[in-house]
């Protein structure tokens, strides 16, 4: 027997205030909605469970038979709703997955493990990399609870905020013979870049918006790691273009050397994604501020 949960908020009203009147205004219903919960109620049970004496609605033995228990259940089922409305970090056992760009990783999950790791020690995470085309589609069934991109055209339901802005530059090999001082435009469309790209093929970002400029590098190389990369970096003459907190952080790790950008390119504006359900739980939105936390320690731009 399948009964509305509701329908026992009723009951529980009516048994109470023994009055339908009184239990109408209780939980601010008609008193029409109540009688009819109550129909239903004695449908369900095939019994009248309330009689009405005098001038109280004087319960069957059957509704004295089972008050204990809807009482009892509804306390249970208020006491998760309260619990649901709250995230106790330090004993939470939650399980996240967010979405990254590979780029992106070596940025946040320093300082956002680090954070995890303090402030709720329990909680694990999974950083996982989707197709753009599925974010949407990934935040609304839940299957991510956050995403850290680009800035991408998203429907309504996808909330999202800036959390960064920052700067493409670029990495070569410490002594490099072409580049002395500065890299000049010349010498950087005259050398041979690597992409980095989980993708076959297709134009990097930086690639599109030098089409747009009427330019073209000398791709001799595509792989799917930075760590790659900068080996090859390392040994070669072949240029690298990056953000400039992932560039920063691997030129501290290998024998490369940042330099600006010769060529003035749009800023790679990061946003961080979620969906409009999630807006309001406590678990998302202190996750949420971590990530904005990890933007606003780092030392440089995210």
């Amino acid at each position: 027997m399948k009964i509305d949960l509701n329908l026992f908020t009723v009951f529980d009203a009516i048994y109470t205030e023994q009055s339908l009147t009184r239990a109408a205004e209780v939980l601010n219903l008609t008193q029409p909605a109540i009688s009819h919960a109550l129909k239903r109620l004695r449908d369900a049970f095939g019994d009248p469970l309330f009689q009405r004496q005098n001038n109280r609605m004087a319960p069957t033995p059957v509704a004295k038979n089972i008050i204990d228990d809807v009482q009892q259940a509804l306390r249970l089922l208020n006491a998760t709703t309260q619990v649901s409305q709250q995230f106790i970090a330090k004993s939470s056992t939650r399980a996240f997955k967010v979405s990254l760009h590979e780029l992106l990783e070596s940025s946040y999950l320093p300082p956002l493990m680090h954070d995890i790791g303090n402030i709720a020690p329990k909680v694990t995470l999974n950083s996982v990399r989707i197709n753009r085309n599925d974010l949407s589609i990934m935040l609304a069934s839940g299957d991510i609870d956050l995403a850290v991109d680009i800035l991408l055209p998203v429907g309504k339901d996808i909330y999202h905020q800036q959390l960064q802005q920052d700067e493409a530059v670029v990495l070569a090999r410490a002594n490099h013979p072409h580049i002395h001082k500065q890299l000049t435009r010349q010498t950087y469309l005259a050398q041979q870049h690597i992409i980095v790209s989980s993708r076959s093929s297709g134009l990097s970002l930086e690639d599109f918006e030098l089409s747009r400029l009427g330019l073209q590098r000398n791709v001799g190389l595509r792989c799917k790691h930075h760590f790659s990369a900068c080996r090859v970096l390392e040994n070669s003459d072949m240029l690298l273009t990056l953000p400039k907190s992932v560039a920063t952080i691997l030129a501290t790790r290998f024998a490369v050397q940042v330099y600006n950008l010769p060529i003035d390119l749009p800023s790679i504006d990061l946003h961080l994604y979620w969906h409009k359900n999630a807006d309001r739980d406590p678990a998302n939105q202190w996750l949420r501020s971590l990530m904005i936390h990890c933007r606003n320690i780092s030392q440089e731009p995210l």
